[in-house]
């Protein structure tokens, strides 16, 4: 059925087919001719593990990529394919290992960029690049989860005009000693549960241009060292959310151009936060705007 469909959309005059969404088939399918329409401005692939994936020739008007729980063949992501590309989302595809990209290449249309649940996932993009901070100029959104064997960002620095990151799950990227230069990141949210983690962050790892931090889920954090914050000199608001095990702090302060700071299920942290507790108060009494369990204190 699919099989049939999917010949039949190829056979669609080019200029007609913009958006197509393909799901739910255990068949080997492949498109005719190894190419995808070529009018296609957006591809959304879900649960087709079979499906072999068209890498080969250029699709120069697709702008939104999503394959999930798909096309088992495919290890790499030539982005070269899809110059134009706006926004992708790969998710829960087993074999995925990197992007590929091209090193006189560059892709000046990627704003968004989420990667979940790819457990043989290992790199951004393949290495050897000359400077890959200079490749993805747009974009600004990157979402990095449940990807066990990411060990670290490209040496060369991250795209100059990336906002916004999350990262998930991803203990080896969160013990590296030192992130590369993110001289535009203004948002980082960081979750578990990294068992192995019991102490965040280390001194010199985030970026000193972020103003908002998010560290949620961590199972076995114990200790938020101020330390590896000091640096942050235009934090404005630190959240702390599903941390069991987190109670203690280290280092002298938070940084002074915190105006809030929320603490939410963290109930041994909040307890000492409510009781004011020698250890913990004076390194969080300059911040105007403190909630602890959903209350102002």
């Amino acid at each position: 059925m699919v099989e049939s469909m999917i010949e039949a959309i190829t056979n669609i005059q080019p200029t007609c087919l913009q958006s197509l969404t393909l799901r739910d088939c255990s068949s080997a399918v492949s498109f005719p001719g190894g190419r995808l329409p070529e009018s296609l401005k957006t591809l959304h692939i879900s649960h087709l593990k079979k499906l072999e994936f068209p890498t080969q020739h250029k699709h120069e008007l697709l702008e939104t990529l999503s394959i999930r729980r798909s096309c088992d063949s495919l290890t790499s992501l030539p982005l070269v394919t899809f110059p134009n590309l706006r926004d992708v989302t790969i998710g829960k595809c087993e074999n995925m290992e990197y992007l590929l990209v091209s090193g006189a290449e560059s892709f000046k249309s990627l704003c968004s960029l989420s990667i979940y649940q790819c457990p043989n996932f290992v790199s951004f993009w393949r290495e050897g690049l000359p400077a890959p901070n200079t490749l993805l100029p747009k974009l600004e959104y990157l979402d990095i989860s449940n990807c066990p064997e990411i060990e670290s960002f490209p040496e060369g620095g991250m795209p100059p005009n990336l906002r916004t990151v999350w990262i998930v799950n991803c203990e080896k990227l969160l013990s590296g000693l030192a992130w590369p230069s993110m001289g535009m990141l203004t948002h980082l949210n960081v979750g578990g549960p990294c068992d192995g983690i019991k102490s965040f962050p280390k001194e010199g790892l985030l970026p000193p241009s972020l103003t908002s931090l998010y560290l949620f889920k961590f199972s076995n954090l114990e200790m938020l060292d101020c330390t590896g914050l000091l640096h942050l000199t235009s934090l404005q608001q630190l959240t702390m959310r599903g941390c069991p095990l987190l109670e203690n702090m280290a280092g002298e302060r938070l940084p002074d151009s915190l105006i809030k700071l929320t603490i939410w299920e963290c109930p041994l942290l909040e307890k000492r936060c409510r009781m004011k507790h020698p250890q913990i108060w004076p390194k969080i009494s300059h911040i105007p705007g403190i909630k602890v369990d959903d209350r102002w204190i």
